[in-house]
């Protein structure tokens, strides 16, 4: 029921972002709302009945081709984003500023896009064709989103206009860092990978003068073919300096890696941030 819940929110948060900002101030997008939204400006159909219309043949294909546990919360998104489309088709919100109603409808498409994510469903079937190549294919699902969307985008700026063309460019990008967000937290951890012939005392440092856990890993020099033991530890973006210079005074010839963690899950990372 929670699930079902955040999947209508942003169903309609999502709705809102296309029917209010994209629709009435003649933008595109990407996706398959991006290609309704330009048939519903050249045919007039409503933008709802033409996702409709586009979607039932791919969840027919998901169905068959992946089967129901897999485009069960699809299926539910794709209903519950229509739905949403058909009862915000008169919210209208026409700026004299193209480029802030892009930022608008990016944003706001973006939360809601996030939010049904989140809830492990999405407001199209487009995921089922990026997983089915992905699987049949061996097409990865990012190559399958990327030219995708490049095609519809094209088709926005030959039909609508260069300019326009670059707007939907820029709902799309903004639309789809904002759902990142939205699903993996604002707060962005670092994992830290240390190498050094003291790593015991480089733990403790971590332990006692940070607050961090540490793990040890078994590894063994490439070039050496010694057996190290390797140290991982996660701590918080603020945190990296203060990780360094204790590294740099136990061991100044340490070997460390700081790479980003879009979520950390456990002990010391309260809901997933840091």
């Amino acid at each position: 029921m929670k699930d079902i819940l955040w999947l209508g929110a942003g169903a309609v948060i999502l709705a809102v972002g296309t029917n209010g900002f994209v629709v009435p101030n003649n933008l595109g997008q990407g996706g398959i709302t991006g290609l309704c939204v330009v048939a519903h400006r050249f045919a007039g159909i409503p933008v709802a009945y033409l996702y409709a219309a586009v979607n039932v043949p791919i969840l027919v294909f998901g169905y068959a081709k992946l089967g129901r546990r897999f485009c069960g919360k699809t299926v539910l998104g794709v209903a519950l984003f229509t739905v949403a489309l058909y009862l915000t088709q008169g919210l209208r919100f026409q700026m004299d500023d193209l480029l802030l109603a892009s930022l608008y409808g990016g944003a706001i498409g973006g939360l809601g896009s996030g939010l049904m994510l989140r809830a492990g469903g999405s407001s199209g079937g487009m995921d089922i064709l990026a997983f089915y190549l992905k699987r049949a294919h061996s097409v990865s699902m990012a190559a399958t989103y990327t030219i995708t969307d490049m095609a519809i985008l094209t088709i926005v700026g030959l039909t609508m206009g260069a300019n326009t063309a670059l707007y939907a460019l820029m709902i799309t990008f903004l639309g789809g860092k904002v759902a990142e967000y939205v699903q993996e937290g604002l707060s962005r951890a670092k994992a830290a990978i240390i190498v050094s012939d003291h790593p015991e005392e480089i733990a403790t440092a971590i332990m006692d003068g940070l607050e961090r856990g540490v793990t040890y890993l078994s590894g063994r020099g490439g070039y050496t073919s010694d057996e190290k033991m390797v140290i991982l530890a996660a701590v918080n973006a603020r945190e990296v300096g203060r990780l360094k210079r204790l590294i740099k005074q136990v061991d100044p010839r340490a070997f460390v890696i700081v790479t980003d963690v879009a979520e950390v899950l456990g002990e010391g990372f309260e809901g997933g941030t840091v």
